[in-house]
């Protein structure tokens, strides 16, 4: 049985109704109608029938006996309508035949939801839509951001339990019962911007756009609860059968790490959708009947598997939880753990709960698939060992207390005798020693790429080749370095009152020997101490941040801590939206070197976004004082004068960005704006119109088009814009709302507007005037008291 239509979708796949139509009847312009009732031209007894007139014909949609709407064609011939009269109700079932098999293609035939194909083509067009409004850098624009996207979403992964033993002992028919009413139940908790989806089997799936974690690990929560209420009887037998769920949620772009943002929009749709199946995976593998977000899995998820000998442990966080060498881990007792009950024998009564104790700290020196191989750093009572089911929680990179003290007890091993190397927790004891008296001295840190992706060059070859690293280096420094193992493929080294540039190069030497020789790449990261106000503990962070930046620079992958270093770990942070930490570290960067036009811009963006107009205003000019035709400091600095207030300024400004780049869409835009709110309406429309050619405007030029179309009183002009522009972006929630306006002003089906109305205020609910229309179009329909909820959300 093939999905039924209704107007919804009607308009939801206008432009495919009219491409169908458009290939039978020739037209010029068209509208789609949703009367509250069948138009009296149309009925001629048990028929409805098209009325043609002297240039149009109104078509009526109808589908299994039920009408739906009108099509009204403009711009059409006599003759050409009188030769299909006879056929156009044959050409209407035609065109609505194959709206359904495009829904049909859509959604999963079983239970009605989105079929994955479509559910992770959404997925992929928010990814698009995300990171366009978060670029930082000089491309970054007063356009972009939380102004105008919520820039972020969440994806949710469900798998009922143990469903595969119901197929199996019920039948496969029973099953599928199950999933059409556990889906139909299910849907009348999803939100209405939510969409869901059945991936295959018994794995569901949920796309919230612009929505917080919290909100979506509680949906995920009620939703688990609901499927635990439900009962289905098998009516063969009376039986009854309960299910339970596991579900994982990740979150874009929060859940993504680092290299990852340099993938594609189709690969990072993959990878949250993977890393919300992780955490389902997780959720089953703690017992079922759970609920575990991805970024909780790192931090909170960790769990001790297996003790080895050397101050060695196994523990079950690897790359599937994106868990990296380097990382610190706090370990907490698997009985005082604040949990845990105090039990006096022999009443067996609880007496309190026993606090939790930490028992010390690890590093991660080794991460494979599943697991990882740590050290241990130290122990706070060293007769008091680590065991099998200790927790693990992740500590922030400045908050090891090794990093910071040292070993109290000075205890301190050999090195290596192969590599000559300390263990990391060794090295930074004699790093914190040696450090304090230093006035200047460098750190690096050496990342070999690829090393054990091949299982067979783990091992003797493996250090073979960190012992050869490490003596080529010593050859070529003018000291001999304190040396340690920050992880099994990162060495890290101390060395005082180095030349910055002598040093750099002899890394990069270092760095091109071993990729001709072995043909494997390694990143080095170098930081100075003295640099700027930073402390000499802040170094090793520095050394870890240029590390990052040699992973982004070219060939031979070596990276001074510097501005742009900053600017790297500042763009991270706007990136994550922490736009406070993010303007410090810009600050830094431009302390570091004032010429850094990329830190200026995206230091400049952040202040506008705190509302600190002034200072976002001074920092844009200073870059288009060094460089008059850069193009998005014009554009910025324009924008901030017109949220000032000086109209004149930032006219110039945009007029200056059209001189620059005649094709500048944004600039264009805003320009129509500014005339349309001077009620030059004409000349509004030029603008827009000319950012219409555009590539950047072509698609967002119909909703300005449509507004001011609707001002003129061109109702139907209006509505053929707005039916482009949602047919270029279906979120659009201003254009969803214009229409929703359009169609309750038109005297059609107020449903219809309420319809378009509530997706407006569901994508963009700080909009007043949004729930204001809403309670308008439910007025409309007698519903006074959800009318005036409405009113009251909009004044909230």
């Amino acid at each position: 049985m093939g999905p039924n239509l209704d107007r919804s979708d009607l308009i939801r796949y206008e432009f495919i109704l009219k491409d169908s139509l458009s290939s039978l009847i020739n037209f010029t312009s068209y509208s789609l109608y949703f009367p509250r009732e069948i138009p009296q031209g149309m009925i001629q007894g048990q028929n409805i029938v098209p009325i043609i007139e002297k240039d149009r014909v109104l078509l009526p949609l109808e589908t299994d006996g039920r009408f739906l709407g009108v099509f009204l064609a403009r711009g059409t011939r006599q003759q050409d309508l009188k030769s299909l009269r006879n056929h156009f109700k044959t050409l209407i079932n035609l065109s609505l035949d194959k709206l359904v098999l495009h829904k049909k293609c859509m959604l999963d035939e079983l239970t009605g939801l989105c079929n994955e194909e479509h559910f992770s083509r959404l997925v992929q067009k928010e990814v698009e839509a995300v990171l366009s409004s978060i670029t930082p850098g000089p491309e970054a624009t007063m356009d972009n951001g939380p102004s105008q996207h919520s820039a972020s979403f969440c994806v949710m992964i469900l798998n009922l339990d143990r469903f595969k033993e119901i197929n199996n002992t019920f039948g496969f028919a029973f099953g599928d019962k199950i999933l059409q009413d556990l889906s139909a139940s299910l849907t009348g908790l999803i939100p209405e911007q939510a969409v869901a989806a059945r991936l295959y089997a018994d794995n569901f799936a949920l796309f919230w756009p612009q929505t917080s974690q919290r909100k979506c690990l509680e949906l995920a929560q009620t939703m688990r609860r609901k499927i635990c209420e439900l009962v289905f009887e098998f009516q063969v037998s009376g039986e009854k059968i309960s299910l339970t769920a596991s579900a994982g949620t990740s979150f874009f772009p929060q859940d993504i790490k680092g290299p990852q943002f340099r993938k594609t929009a189709y690969e990072l749709s993959r990878i949250i959708l993977e890393k919300a199946k992780q955490a389902m995976e997780i959720a089953k593998e703690s017992g079922r009947n759970k609920v575990y977000s991805f970024g909780q899995l790192l931090s909170q998820g960790g769990v001790v598997v297996e003790c080895l000998p050397f101050n060695r442990l196994v523990i079950n966080l690897g790359k599937n939880v994106d868990a990296g060498e380097g990382q610190k881990f706090m370990v907490w007792s698997k009985k005082y753990n604040g949990h845990s009950e105090v039990i006096k024998e022999p009443e067996k009564t609880s007496m309190g709960h026993y606090p939790p104790i930490h028992k010390g700290e690890i590093a991660i020196l080794e991460v494979q698939d599943r697991i990882s191989i740590a050290e241990v750093l130290y122990l706070n009572d060293p007769t008091w060992k680590i065991e099998s089911g200790d927790k693990l929680s992740l500590l922030s990179e400045k908050d090891s207390l090794l990093e910071k003290e040292g070993l109290k007890n000075g205890d301190v091993q050999q090195k290596d005798i192969l590599t000559g190397l300390y263990s990391y927790r060794d090295f930074i004891s004699l790093w914190n020693q040696k450090r304090t008296g230093s006035d200047s001295f460098c750190m690096a840190m050496i990342k070999i790429q690829g090393l054990f992706k091949d299982r067979s060059d783990q091992g003797i070859q493996g250090e073979n080749l960190i012992q050869e690293i490490v003596r080529s280096l010593k050859n070529k420094l003018e000291q001999d370095p304190l040396g340690g193992r920050y992880s099994s493929t990162c060495l890290i080294f101390f060395l005082l009152d180095s030349n910055p540039l002598q040093l750099s190069r002899s890394f990069a030497e270092l760095c091109s020997e071993i990729h001709e020789q072995h043909e494997i790449i390694i990143h080095t990261g170098i930081s100075f101490y003295p640099f700027l106000n930073f402390s000499r503990i802040d170094i090793l962070e520095n050394c870890r941040k240029a590390l990052e930046h040699a992973g982004l620079a070219g060939f031979p992958f070596v990276a001074c801590f510097d501005s742009l270093t900053l600017t790297i770990s500042a763009d991270r942070l706007f990136t994550q939206g922490d736009n406070f930490s993010a303007l410090e570290e810009y600050k830094l960067a431009l302390a570091a070197d004032e010429n850094n036009t990329l830190a200026r811009n995206s230091l400049a963006i952040c202040y506008a976004r705190l509302g600190r107009l002034e200072l976002a205003r001074k920092h844009f000019q200073e870059i288009t004082s060094l460089d008059e035709n850069n193009l998005m400091a014009c554009y910025n600095l324009a924008c901030v004068c017109l949220k000032q207030g000086e109209i004149q300024d930032a006219e110039k400004g945009f007029q200056k960005c059209l001189e620059i780049d005649p094709d500048h869409a944004f600039s264009l835009f805003r320009l129509g704006q500014m005339a349309e709110k001077n009620s030059l309406l004409d000349k509004a429309a030029r603008f827009y119109n000319q950012a219409r050619q555009t590539r950047d405007g072509q698609d967002l030029a119909p909703r300005h088009l449509a507004r001011l179309a609707w001002k003129k009183g061109q109702k139907e002009e209006a509505r053929e814009f707005l039916h482009q522009a949602l047919i270029s972006n279906p979120r659009d929630a201003f254009s969803l709302n214009l229409m929703a306006r359009v169609y309750l002003d038109s005297g059609d089906d107020p449903q219809i507007a309420e319809s378009l109305a509530r997706q407006s205020v569901a994508l963009r609910p700080d909009v007043s005037g949004f729930w204001l229309d809403l309670a308008e179009t439910l007025q409309a329909q007698g519903r006074d008291e959800q009318a005036a909820m409405a009113r009251s959300r909009a004044f909230a």
